[in-house]
């Protein structure tokens, strides 16, 4: 063999070897090439939300917001709620007639604009089942592998006309169609208006809004007594009250005008004027504790402001003339006779041709 032939074979031997130990490198960068963006994308987006929860009055006893952050956090696999996010779920919770249960809910951008609605019942009056639903719904709205995509638009030879913006209605409870007629009966102890501390007791009549109600009382104080020579005379108080009041939750506030008769008897002393006009106002303030739909118990007090004149007199002598402020402290239990119906929220608006959002 020439030498031109051994350097042609040796040449060529070299050149077939140096791929093969180049090969598996090229494989490797490739795959790792490949697999980088998919290993990148892999990684679950996580939504953030403020979360605004209320409840109506009447819905106190459901559970509040801390069951439905829990129930979404357990869902979604992390707590999403967030106070600076741009997000915004508010969500209401609301009775409706019977034993229904409601609850509107919204997601708000950070321009406050609505992009997702949803109205829910529960028709056993089970509240914590209406909480369960809520999360669900929200966590089919706020993580976006669960979101279904609208299909492709068929292709056209000409331009369509835009469609319009989607737009959702507020879904918000519609206003009440009238107040809550509520009766109730009171027991108070009262100071200071006649000769002693006497019981009294009240017919109250109501109509009962959100947050302000209108009442008329039957008040009658329990006669007092005072000794003159060994001789009692008696003085009772009978009236009529205009109570209008302003709530906050629980807690209410009040002024009452009263008017009505004082009247003072007695067997043996001679005493003038024995009826008085009877005028008076002032505030009241107090608690309410509901106990159920239908019943509710206030404690409440008064200070009570003396406008006209009352004494109690003899021809030769005024025997008592009673201080011009007075209280009254009273616990009063209200039932419930006719309430608001609360219609279910409007859902929402949808532009012709979308989609319901999810």
């Amino acid at each position: 063999m020439s030498a031109t032939s051994a350097r042609n074979t040796g040449a060529g031997a070299a050149t077939l070897e140096r791929p093969r130990g180049r090969a598996p490198a090229c494989l490797v960068a490739a795959a790792a090439a490949l697999l980088l963006p998919w290993r990148v994308g892999a990684a679950p987006q996580r939504a953030a939300v403020q979360l605004d929860y209320r409840r109506a009055p009447g819905a106190e006893r459901c559970p509040g917001g801390a069951l439905l952050r829990e129930e979404m956090a357990r869902q979604l696999g992390y707590d999403p709620v967030e106070p600076a996010a741009d997000l915004q779920a508010s969500a209401l919770v609301f009775r409706g007639p019977g034993r229904e249960m409601h609850a509107t809910m919204e997601l708000h951008d950070a321009e406050g604009a609505v992009t997702w609605s949803r109205h829910l019942v529960a028709y056993n009056d089970d509240c914590r089942e209406l909480v369960m639903n809520m999360a669900l719904s929200l966590r089919v709205a706020l993580d976006p592998s669960l979101r279904v995509q609208p299909a492709p638009a068929p292709v056209a030879t000409w331009a369509p006309e835009p469609a319009p913006p989607f737009e959702a209605e507020a879904a918000a409870p519609v206003p009440p169609a009238g107040p809550e007629l509520r009766l109730g009966v009171a027991a108070a102890a009262v100071f200071g208006v006649l000769q002693d501390t006497t019981p009294g007791t009240a017919l109250h009549v109501a109509l009962r809004y959100p947050s302000f109600s209108i009442g008329l009382e039957g008040h009658v104080q329990w006669p007092a007594a005072m000794t003159i020579d060994r001789q009692p005379v008696l003085t009772w108080l009978a009236a009529a009250n205009a109570v209008p009041c302003s709530q906050v939750r629980h807690l209410f506030a009040c002024a009452f005008v009263s008017l009505g008769v004082a009247t003072t008897s007695s067997a043996v002393v001679e005493l003038v004027d024995t009826s008085s006009f009877w005028l008076a106002t002032g505030p009241r303030a107090g608690i309410e504790m509901p106990f159920s739909d239908r019943v509710a118990i206030q404690v409440y007090g008064d200070i009570v402001l003396r406008l006209s004149e009352l004494r109690i007199e003899t021809p030769e002598a005024v025997l008592w003339v009673p201080p011009s402020v007075g209280g009254l402290v009273g616990v009063r239990v209200d039932f419930r006779v006719a309430g608001r119906r609360e219609a279910p929220a409007p859902r929402a608006a949808l532009a012709r041709g979308t989609g319901a959002p999810h």
